[in-house]
C-alpha cells in the first residue's frame, strides 16, 4: 500500500512539472514569432535587433516620401524654377520644371505637324458659334458672320487655313473684345507692329483690310509666294526677308518665339481650334445683325486718330530734324575751333623745330671731321 501511495505520489508530481517545463521550452518560440530573443538590454529606449531593421525601413521610407512630396510641391509651383545648390553650398544653375501642356490645353495628337497651309476642318457655323458664345456684341463694323465670312474668303485665297488664321485672331483681340493696347476702330486682328508699353501698331479702314493684311503676314511667314491681293500689310517686307534668311515657318508650333515671344503660343491657337470644332454646326442667334452705322461710326474715329498720328509723327521729325541741325553746328565749331588752335600752335612748333637744329648743328659738324 505504501508502494502503491509512493507510485501515486510520484506520477502526480511529474504530471505537474511536465507543462511547466513544456510552457518554458515553447516561451523562446513564442518570443520569436512577436520580439526577438536577443536585444540591446532593458533600459528605457533600448532597441531591439528587429526594432533596428524596421526603424531604418521607416527612416528609408520617410526619406522617399518627403523626397516624393518636395517634387509635388516644386511641379505644383508651375514654371518657377527650381534651383540646385552646388557642392560649395552656393546656388548653381535653374532648371526650370517642363509643363505638362496636355493637362493644360485641348492638343490634338501630331498638333505640332499642323500646318498653316490647307483647307479648313471647322465649318463656318461652329467658327460662329464660337465667336458668339464669348461676345454676341461685337465692336468692329461688322456682324459675327461677316467678320467669318471675311476670313474664309481672304484666308482661302491665298490657300491659308481661315479656321486656324480666325482662331489665332480669337486668341490675340480676345474674341474681339480686346482691351489691350490695340482699339476695334484699327482692325488689328494679328498684333501687326504691337510691341507693348501702349503701342497700338497698324490700324486699318475697314474690317476686311484688316483681315487680309492678318492672311498676308501669314502668307509672309510660311511662303515665296507674293500675295493675290495689293500689299496692304505694313509689316510684310521685312516679315519675308526675314524669312527668307532663316527659313520658312510652315507649321503653326513654329510661331512660338517668331510671331510672339512665348513658347505656348502655337498650342494658345491650337486649343481655341479645337474648342471651335466642339461648336455646334448651326448658326447662333444674332449672327447676321447689321453694323453699318456701327462701320462708318468707325471709319470717322479711324480719320481722326489717323491725322493725329501723322501730326505727332511731323512733330517728331521736326524735333529731330532740330536736332540733327544742333549736332552738326556743334560738330562745325568745334572742328573751326581745332583748326584755329592748330594754326596758332604752328609758328611755335617751327620756332622750336629751329632751335634744336641750331643746336644739334655744332654736334653735326664735329662728326664730320672725325670721319
Amino acid at each position: 500500500m505504501s508502494m502503491l501511495k509512493k507510485i501515486t505520489c510520484g506520477l502526480a508530481l511529474s504530471l505537474l512539472l511536465f507543462p511547466m517545463s513544456l510552457q518554458a521550452a515553447k516561451a523562446p518560440r513564442a518570443t520569436r514569432d512577436h520580439k526577438p530573443v536577443v536585444s540591446m538590454g532593458d533600459r528605457p529606449g533600448a532597441i531591439t535587433m528587429r526594432d533596428q531593421k524596421q526603424s531604418t525601413a521607416t527612416k528609408d521610407s520617410d526619406k522617399k516620401s518627403k523626397k516624393k512630396n518636395d517634387n509635388n510641391l516644386q511641379a505644383s509651383q508651375g514654371n518657377k524654377p527650381v534651383i540646385k545648390e552646388n557642392a560649395h553650398g552656393g546656388t548653381g544653375q535653374s532648371v526650370a520644371p517642363k509643363r505638362n501642356l496636355n493637362a493644360i490645353y485641348i492638343l490634338p495628337k501630331g498638333y505640332k505637324d499642323i500646318t498653316i497651309k490647307g483647307k479648313a476642318q471647322a465649318t463656318k457655323k461652329q467658327a460662329a458659334q464660337l465667336i458668339a458664345a464669348n461676345n454676341k456684341n461685337l465692336t468692329i463694323g461688322c456682324s459675327i458672320g461677316e467678320i467669318v465670312d471675311l476670313y474664309w474668303e481672304e484666308a482661302e485665297r491665298e490657300g491659308i487655313r481661315p479656321d486656324m488664321a480666325l482662331s489665332q485672331a480669337l486668341l490675340e483681340t480676345g474674341f474681339f473684345n480686346f482691351g489691350g493696347s490695340v482699339e476695334p476702330w484699327q482692325h488689328n486682328y494679328c498684333g501687326l507692329g504691337t510691341i507693348g508699353g501702349g503701342v497700338q501698331g497698324a490700324a486699318f479702314r475697314t474690317p476686311q483690310e484688316g483681315v487680309r493684311a492678318h492672311i498676308q503676314h501669314l502668307l509672309a511667314y510660311t511662303s515665296h509666294d507674293l500675295p493675290k491681293t495689293k500689299l496692304i500689310d505694313p509689316r510684310y517686307d521685312k516679315a519675308h526677308n526675314l524669312r527668307l534668311q532663316k527659313g520658312l515657318i510652315t507649321k503653326w508650333s513654329g510661331l512660338n518665339w517668331t510671331w510672339a515671344m512665348g513658347g505656348e503660343y502655337a498650342e494658345k491657337i491650337i486649343n481655341t481650334h479645337q474648342l471651335m470644332l466642339r461648336c455646334e454646326d448651326k448658326e447662333p442667334a444674332g449672327m447676321w445683325e447689321d453694323h453699318k452705322k456701327q462701320q462708318k461710326e468707325l471709319e470717322k474715329l479711324f480719320e481722326k486718330k489717323m491725322k493725329e498720328r501723322k501730326a505727332a509723327e511731323d512733330k517728331y521729325r521736326k524735333s529731330g530734324t532740330k536736332n540733327q541741325k544742333k549736332t552738326v553746328e556743334k560738330a562745325t565749331v568745334q572742328k573751326n575751333n581745332m583748326t584755329k588752335d592748330t594754326a596758332k600752335k604752328e609758328p611755335v612748333k617751327k620756332e622750336v623745330a629751329k632751335k634744336e637744329a641750331v643746336k644739334k648743328e655744332p654736334v653735326k659738324q664735329a662728326v664730320k671731321k672725325q670721319k
